[in-house]
């Protein structure tokens, strides 16, 4: 596989990362009120992007072509899991993400219009809303589409995470989860997906 170059490849980033960090920003304040809570800002404000104590992220995944390889339709390229932090705002190239539906544990492909974003709401954002907002669970395996197939994909992640010291304790009704620190829940995850590869 030839190596593609991209000029200026951090200035590209570093804008992705304020155009995202803003979008994430309005979108937190948005579920704020509609989840009417008392501050509708205090979501979007425990968020510092860019400060030492912000753990936020954006990524850029790589997926290169899978025709003619010693692969299989439906092996994982990237495993079922859900977002640790708060929201996750997903730019694809094309067609890859599945999310399962909680009520049937059944996968089904997830597609943005031209130009759109997908929003994944995250485990912090399920703690605060005791529920009423549920991360999901997401993956993305080896298409049996061979136009798919032929294609590299590439999609960007940007991973809203609250701030390190930010303490997650439930904001509407009643608190189904323990209050933990942000830095706390980070380290829980961390801890456990290593045990899991041990």
């Amino acid at each position: 596989m030839a190596e593609i170059e991209i000029p200026d490849s951090m200035k590209i980033l570093k804008e992705w990362w304020g155009r995202l960090s803003t979008l994430s920003l309005q979108f937190m304040k948005l579920m704020g009120l509609g989840l009417r809570l008392k501050d509708p800002s205090y979501i979007a404000n425990s968020h510092s992007f860019g400060s030492s104590q912000n753990e936020s992220a954006i990524r850029v995944n790589f997926y290169p072509a899978t025709v003619n390889k010693d692969l299989e339709t439906g092996q994982v390229r990237c495993g079922e899991h859900s977002d640790y932090g708060s929201v996750t705002l997903l730019i694809q190239d094309s067609p890859g993400l599945e999310v399962m539906d909680r009520s049937t544990g059944e996968y089904g492909a997830v597609t943005a219009p031209p130009g759109g974003i997908i929003v994944n709401i995250g485990d912090v954002m399920q703690f605060w809303t005791s529920d009423t907002l549920v991360a999901n669970k997401h993956r993305v395996l080896v298409s049996d589409d061979k136009h798919l197939q032929e294609a590299d994909r590439v999609s960007i992640p940007f991973f809203a995470m609250p701030d390190q010291t930010t303490l997650i304790e439930c904001l509407v009704g009643r608190s189904k989860y323990p209050p933990v620190t942000m830095h706390e829940w980070l380290k829980q995850k961390i801890d456990s997906a290593f045990k899991e590869r041990v």
